[in-house]
């Protein structure tokens, strides 16, 4: 993932007082593992699911496997 879209992410998290943490509890994973997925270190249909459903727009995953998957 481009650095820039990882800034937008973040950005989203923090604007709707999101935690990586919160996340993490959410769906039962540990917090580097959200890190490193935002990051593009790591790929997750579940994770990027779960941000689709946290409103967080589907541009800002462009070119990720995960989100040519999604229709």
């Amino acid at each position: 993932m481009n650095v820039k879209n990882v800034r937008k992410v973040k950005a989203f998290l923090v604007a709707n007082g999101i935690t990586q943490a919160q996340i993490a509890k959410d769906m039962g994973l540990a917090r580097p593992t959200i890190n490193r997925w935002i990051s593009g270190y790591v790929q997750s249909q579940r994770i990027f699911e779960y941000f689709l459903t946290l409103g967080c727009p589907r541009e800002y995953f462009v070119g990720r496997p995960e989100a040519r998957k999604v229709a």
